[in-house]
């Protein structure tokens, strides 16, 4: 069985574990520097196998040393969000403990498939994949994906359906610029719009735009971690089983969709080695100078924060 090496046993970490453990992907370890805290998290959940119907191997510890081999390294250590703060102004703390943990990676897992959790997700990833020096493909980031399956959830809530039966498809930052394909939202391929008109749907559109800060403000004590956590296992799920599947993943760019040298969601095959193919769909006029001018942001909020200038 695949070994995936979670950092960090917060409450995205810890979730995340256990959906692994529930679908069976592969063995976890949870690391976390709060002595203690990931070994008794593990025991939990561990514990919990007998009645949730798995029997998958989860251990704990607080020492790094133990992703060592991991074929698949999540990274879910850093601060959270207060309300009313931006993703941004996370950079400062949590590249801090990325640069950290990626220390770690290079020498002890470097063939890993890298996948970030943490906070602003689109430069923290780019940082990680500058960091390790590793092929962009195995370095992704979750945006798209969790921003996805909140459209998909607010649709068939409206209809009153499963939410199984929803796509849609979101690109671009992970930011409240990001870029949803209205064509992609659809129910069992019928154009949401045509059921529940236009107008609520860019309703919903907007509700999902501002769902985690919504989330947080409402919970106060915790941002979301339930959804980003199925979200960061249908991922690894991907990587692991090799499955080829089709997802919204941030990742750095060359040349796709115009942009180059920054990471940022796009729709791509994902599979033993992170991305094999990132798919370039056609964008309608304004679905384009929406991207452009998410991309735009991106760069300014980068610059911002690190100090960097991306052409």
């Amino acid at each position: 069985m695949k070994r995936v090496t979670i950092v960090g046993g917060g409450n995205v970490g810890t979730n995340t574990a256990f959906f692994l453990a529930e679908n069976g992907t592969a063995s976890v370890t949870l690391v976390d520097i709060k002595e203690g805290m990931p070994i008794g998290q593990s025991l939990d959940l561990m514990e919990a196998g007998p009645l949730r119907g798995y029997d998958t191997t989860i251990r704990g510890s607080n020492d790094i040393e133990s992703l060592a081999g991991s074929d698949v390294v999540v990274i879910a250590a850093g601060r959270v969000r207060k309300p009313g703060e931006r993703r941004l102004d996370l950079y400062k703390d949590n590249a801090a403990t990325v640069r950290e943990i990626c220390d770690a990676i290079k020498r002890l897992a470097p063939d890993a498939v890298v996948i970030n959790l943490v906070e602003p997700i689109d430069t923290l990833t780019l940082l990680i994949q500058e960091l390790l020096g590793a092929d962009r493909r195995r370095v992704l980031g979750v945006g798209g994906l969790l921003s996805s399956t909140r459209i998909r959830y607010l649709v068939s809530a409206e209809l009153g359906i499963s939410p199984r039966e929803v796509t849609a498809l979101i690109i671009g930052p992970h930011r409240r610029s990001m870029v949803v394909l209205q064509d992609s939202i659809r129910v069992s391929g019928i154009p949401a719009a045509m059921l529940i008109g236009q107008e609520r749907l860019a309703e919903i559109v907007d509700q999902a735009r501002h769902a985690g800060d919504t989330i947080l403000e409402l919970a106060q004590s915790s941002t979301a971690y339930y959804a980003p956590s199925a979200a960061a296992c249908s991922l690894i799920e991907a990587v692991v089983r090799d499955t080829h599947a089709i997802l919204p993943v941030s990742v750095r760019l060359d040349g796709e969709y115009g942009v180059r040298g920054l990471c940022a969601g796009v729709p791509a095959r994902i599979g033993a080695g992170g991305v094999e193919q990132i798919l370039e769909i056609r964008l309608t006029d304004a679905e384009q100078s929406a991207w452009q001018t998410a991309i735009a942001e991106l760069k300014t909020a980068i610059a911002e924060k690190t100090g960097r200038r991306i052409a």
